[in-house]
């Protein structure tokens, strides 16, 4: 170094300690330098006010949720009552109907069958059900196990089904002749197009191939997996801890129900009838994630010790869902898949109740996948989560039809927390959103039907429209009664099936009430106009023939109902 330059530096140093003396001091806070980050118990605690938020806006009576990571003691919180009325709380261990949840466990034992060589992915339908009959060529001669597995048949959803206070409508001897009355909405294996008939036809094909598909996932997941308050269909009546079901009224208080009625020996029971706990699905979820972590990782068919044959061919993408969308969106079967940062909640209420897309869920994390599904019928939603390369699962579960998919923004919520999202969504915000186009729906649906009135027409006499009328395959029947000047219907001829009709126009009749009327009869109440329309039709000399619905809005025809006696030929 040249002696003048650096003498030069050392003098100007000192001239520089001298100035910054003058100054005020800073004052600095000395802290450890690496500090303890909260627990996960911890930080999950600090989410319980959040969700009272959550479930007071919604109006969800009662609220359970677990998470499993591996390596640490699960995690359960508890929120509200089993049974309103008497106040018995929730615990991880109330049953509730999981609904939907019931897939994943119906394509894991179809799974077994194909690693058994009992049938293959690709086996039709048709040969597997020789009964499998439907109308459209392309689905009865190319649909597949993957495509009902997948929700990539396109036929329509006829989910009127499930009627009021959680009847089943259809028998389960007449399964197939309602299967076989689909149509196509959507082209065969080019959209997701989420459809329970699809896993009422995998029930079917179980109990063809393993004798029940209810002893099947009992015997291969919910006694192995240690899942012993885990049912098909309602517990037994000895059974303790069961939760009642509530539908959720304008006010966001509860009204009881009948509970979900799916079940062994029903249609629509392999689609969604499971009832569980929260305790038991995290078991089974871990269980699932050990083999999909193990099975996609070796390329194994199995995984030892484990149940779970052909993960790789349950958990793979089959068809995506919710386009347009730059990350990883798809359906394998029995769940569906999101690359995190990512949209979820797509097979819930909520993405029908904000206005735009679904939030991105866990904004700023490394990229990851995750699972997920939800289940949803009359007085009861839950969703749950798994994300394999965290060894993490989330289940929430609720006794409520509330006025948003409450346990949806309740998971996101806990995703978020779990994997330390660095910028999160405002979820008290999108449960007021949601809600509030909930409480829309009767106004929104009243003034439509107002609009495309034709005023100033007049019924015949109501006498004339009294009656039986029948489907085609006459498996569905409409009793017409007049009762103290009063025109009623009822479906299946059922008296809990039984509404009002009040005149629209000309041969039209209206059966919708008040949104709080049809809650606490049980029914889900977002059905748009067309479906409370009953139209009469008149045959060549005036008199009353039939009756059309349309209760698929996808299939705009309607399906006709002929009179009972004159016109019997019909049927």
């Amino acid at each position: 170094m040249d002696e003048h330059r650096g003498l030069t530096s050392l003098v100007g140093a000192a001239g520089a300690c001298k100035r910054l003396l003058k100054r005020p001091l800073l004052s600095f806070k000395l802290t450890p330098a690496h500090t303890a980050r909260p627990s996960l118990s911890a930080r999950l605690d600090g989410c319980k006010s959040k969700i009272e938020e959550l479930m007071r806006i919604a109006g969800t009576a009662g609220l359970s949720f677990g998470v499993y990571r591996q390596g640490e003691p699960a995690y359960f919180a508890n929120f509200g009552h089993r049974n309103v009325e008497d106040k018995s709380p929730v615990d991880e261990e109330t049953i509730f109907p999981g609904c939907s949840l019931t897939k994943m466990f119906v394509a894991m034992a179809l799974g077994r069958a194909v690693d058994e060589g009992k049938l293959a992915w690709d086996t039709r339908v048709k040969d597997l059900l020789p009964d499998f009959d439907i109308d459209n060529r392309v689905l009865r001669e190319s649909m597949t196990v993957t495509d009902i597995l997948a929700h990539r048949t396109g036929m329509s959803i006829a989910d009127f089904y499930l009627g009021s206070e959680n009847n089943i409508v259809i028998s389960h001897d007449d399964s197939l002749k309602f299967i076989n009355d689909q149509v196509p909405i959507k082209p065969f294996r080019q959209e997701f197009q989420y459809n329970n008939l699809g896993y009422e036809l995998a029930g079917l094909i179980l109990d063809r191939v393993s004798g029940s598909w209810v002893d099947a996932v009992h015997n291969a997941f919910f006694d192995p997996f240690g899942m012993k308050r885990t049912y098909i269909g309602r517990p037994p009546s000895d059974v303790e801890n069961v939760s009642r079901a509530y539908n959720t009224l304008e006010n966001a208080t509860s009204v009881e129900i009948p509970t979900v009625k799916s079940g062994r020996g029903t249609f629509g029971g392999s689609s969604g009838g499971i009832f569980t706990c929260v305790a038991d699905l995290l078991k089974g979820y871990a269980a699932v994630m050990d083999a999909v972590t193990d099975q996609f990782s070796t390329a194994a068919a199995s995984t030892p010790s484990s149940q779970i044959k052909l993960a790789q061919d349950l958990f793979s993408a089959k068809i995506p869902m919710a386009q347009p969308t730059y990350q990883e969106a798809s359906y394998g079967f029995g769940l569906a898949r999101v690359q995190l940062p990512g949209p979820m909640g797509h097979i819930g209420m909520n993405p029908g109740l904000i206005n735009g897309q679904m939030p991105t869920v866990a904004k700023g994390i490394g990229s990851t996948l995750a699972f997920y599904h939800q289940g949803s019928l009359p007085g009861a939603l839950s969703a749950i989560a798994m994300v394999p390369e965290h060894r993490t699962a989330v289940v929430v579960m609720t006794n409520s039809l509330s006025l948003n998919d409450c346990p949806d923004w309740v998971l996101q919520l806990l995703l978020e927390e779990i994997l330390d999202a660095p910028n999160r969504n405002d979820y008290v915000k999108l449960s007021k959103e949601s809600a509030e186009k909930s409480l829309q729906w009767f106004k929104d649906t009243s003034a439509a039907l107002d609009k495309e009135r034709i005023n100033n027409t007049s019924p015949k006499p109501l006498e004339a429209y009294v009656g039986t009328y029948w489907n085609k395959k006459h498996y569905l029947r409409i009793d017409v009664t007049l009762d103290d000047g009063e025109l009623s219907w009822a479906l299946q001829g059922l008296e809990s099936e039984k509404f009002k009709l009040d005149h629209y126009e000309n041969n039209t009749f209206l059966w919708l009430k008040s949104r709080d009327y049809m809650a606490s009869r049980g029914r889900w109440v977002d059905q748009p106009p067309v479906f409370w329309k009953l139209t009469f039709r008149e045959s060549k000399d005036g008199s009353i023939s039939s009756l059309n619905w349309v209760h698929d809005p996808d299939v705009p025809d309607g399906e006709e109902y002929y009179k009972e006696g004159k016109y019997a030929s019909k049927v």
